[in-house]
Formats: structure tokens, sequence, C-alpha cells
């Protein structure tokens, strides 16, 4: 492995030493979503201070009113805020609202910064996609498309273990999904199975971008602890320097639940203990599992990123993937193995949510956020 390490004078203080490491990390962290600020230059910039003072002008297109959408029901809440399934009248269509509250400048930077992402999806079909981003007095919302088939998450639950055909198609469409991310220097840094989205013919759609982070492609850049433990590559547990390698170890944890409906490093133990069995312990690999997903997998978990499948050699060329035609992956011609069932605006409750409340003390407003995909009005 190389990971980090400090001056030793002999294995016992070696081992103290790996101890006092996973404990600094817990002493660090309340919860087990860790979700700590970078330490790189361009997170302590003006923190939004630049951002004027000033009321949104309530003359606005269509797209950009809430009058136009009727919330139906909360698909998912976290720290963010939460993500409304609605009814964009103007279109007859469901769409997915994430709404935010203004805070503090602060939280600025990040909320434009998943907002560019999402706007990328008109470019990339693996990518959950912008409609449209607005504000109001005191909102930020992102209208995004509906994924009706759930997330992958969902899908591991209800077939357990899934067989390599399955394996290949949803692995197949998260690598070219993350190929082009890292293609524009993008690190997304809290890859999951519940980040990844089923629209509704069956494709995937990776989503919640509010960890991603620029970075420069080929150079380790990023510091600080993000995403969600089990799926955290274990350099970034280290306190090293990352990359883009951190994505493919989170995929590896996901080709590896879905063979075996379990994680490499399952989170069952305490956080000391799973921290530590990331860093410096290696997985199980059952003995049922095909030879060349074995190696897929052994590959994508390395410990080293500089060895690890993705980074050092494109994963399209491993063998497990030999019967991909990426073409066709790329062109979302791949067959998909479940289809969902596909839910009309007219079969939805009738009930109106309202919106979250205006704070007339929260007059902020964000530059160059209100964006419409032009070719979502056509």
């Amino acid at each position: 492995m190389d990971l980090k390490r400090k001056r030793s004078s002999g294995p016992e203080e070696d081992f103290s030493g790996k101890i006092r490491h996973c404990e600094k990390i817990l002493n660090a962290e309340e919860e087990w979503y860790i979700k700590k600020r970078s330490r790189s230059p361009e997170e302590y910039s003006a923190d939004g201070r630049e951002e004027k003072r000033n009321r949104v002008d309530a003359k606005t297109p269509p797209p950009l009113s809430i009058t136009n959408y009727r919330l139906v029901k909360q698909l998912g809440k976290g720290n963010f805020g939460k993500v409304m399934l609605a009814s964009y009248a103007i279109k007859d269509q469901l769409v997915a609202v994430k709404i935010m509250q203004k805070k503090t400048g602060k939280e600025f930077k990040y909320v434009r910064r998943e907002a560019q992402v999402l706007q990328l999806g008109k470019e990339c079909p693996f990518l959950c996609r912008a409609f449209t981003t607005f504000q109001t007095q005191s909102h930020l919302l992102m209208v995004l498309e509906y994924a009706s088939g759930g997330t992958l998450q969902t899908v591991i639950k209800r077939q357990k273990i899934m067989n390599s055909q399955k394996i290949l198609f949803y692995s197949s469409e998260i690598a070219v999904g993350l190929q082009f991310l890292h293609a524009k220097g993008i690190v997304h840094r809290d890859l999951k199975p519940e980040n990844v989205f089923i629209d509704k013919e069956g494709h995937i759609k990776i989503g919640d971008f509010g960890l991603a982070c620029e970075n420069t492609p080929g150079h380790k850049t990023r510091y600080g602890l993000y995403g969600t433990p089990g799926y955290i590559a274990p350099e970034i547990l280290s306190e090293d320097p990352y990359d883009s390698g951190a994505d493919w170890w989170s995929l590896g944890v996901i080709v590896y639940e879905m063979a075996t409906s379990k994680l490499p490093f399952p989170p069952e133990r305490n956080l000391r203990q799973l921290l530590y069995t990331i860093i410096y312990e290696k997985p199980r690999y059952p003995k049922s599992l095909e030879p060349e997903l074995r190696d897929l997998l052994q590959q994508l978990l390395q410990k080293n990123p500089d060895t690890r499948l993705g980074v050092y050699s494109n994963i399209r060329n491993h063998p497990f993937f030999s019967s991909i035609d990426w073409v066709k992956v790329e062109r979302r011609q791949l067959v998909p193995p479940m289809r969902p069932k596909i839910r009309s605006v007219a079969g939805l409750s009738s009930k109106n949510i309202p919106f979250p409340k205006e704070d007339p003390r929260e007059t902020s407003v964000l530059e160059n956020f209100n964006y419409v995909d032009p070719s979502w009005q056509e």
C-alpha cells in the first residue's frame, strides 16, 4: 500500500500511529455521513461575499416561476434541503425539484458548482440533467429530469445478488458517465447506489453532485474528507491528496455490492473499525465470483490509486467487458435488464403541497444562477 506514513521506530509505534489516525478522524466527525470542507485554496475564497443583496425580479419566464410547478410528494431530504416530485404545468411533465434555503453566502459556491455539473447532463446520457435552475427571494431551486425507476440501491435490494449480465449493464453505463465527468475535470466524491438513479427506460443516471469538485485531470489536487463511509477511497481517509481515482474505488464498491449484496467493508462495525479496514485490510472475494469479475473488483479496489483500474488503465479494456460494444453503450442502445413502470401526471394525487414559505429577511441573489436548457422548451 502506498499510504501516507509518519515516522516510526518499530512495528508497535507504527500500529499505534494507525490507531491514532483513525481516532483523529473519529474526533473530527460527529456523524457517519462525512461532509467536511476541502482544504484546497479555492475553498477559502470570498465565501460568497461578492454576492449582491437585491430582490429577485418578479417578472420571470414560465420555467423560472414556482407558480408553474405543482409539488406532488417528497422524494428525499437531507442537510441541503429536500427533493420534491412535481408537475410542470406548461408541458404536463413530471420533474424533480431540489429546493434549498438560502442560508449563508458560504453555501453559494457549492450550489453553483452542483448546478453547473447538472447542466452538463444534456451532453451525457448517464448524468442527471437540469432543465432549469432559478431562485426565489429566499430559496434556490433546481428542476431536474425525474428518474421514475428509483435508485440502483433499490434494484440491489430487490435483486439481492445480480448476475454478470446485469452487472455488465449497470457498471458499463456508470463507467461511461464517470469518464465523461473526469474528462471535464470533475470528481463526484459521493458515488454510491443511492446516487445512481434509474430513468423511465431503465438506463442509469448519476446524480446528486452536492459534493462534486473540480480537479485537473491527472493531478492529485484535492484534500478533505467527503463522501459516505463504506464507499470512501482509502486515500481520502488517509488525508492524502487525491483525484478522480477516488470515484473508481467507489465504483468498485458498487460492483462488489451488486455481485454479493454486501459491501467489501461492512458498515455494521463501528466507525473506527470501518475506517481502519478500508485503509489497511483487503476485502474478501467469494469463491462464487467469476474469474473476470473477481479480477475487475481486485483492480478497482486497489489501495494504491496509482495502480487502480480507471487510473492506470482504461476500464473499457478489462476482460470483464470483452462482450460489451462501447459505442452501443454510449448511444444507450443496450437493452436494460428492467424497465420501470411509467407514472403519468394524471395518476398522481390532486393534493397540492405548498412551496416553503419565503423569508423576507433573505434577499440575496446568486448571480448567474438562473438557467434554462433551451432544448427543454422545444
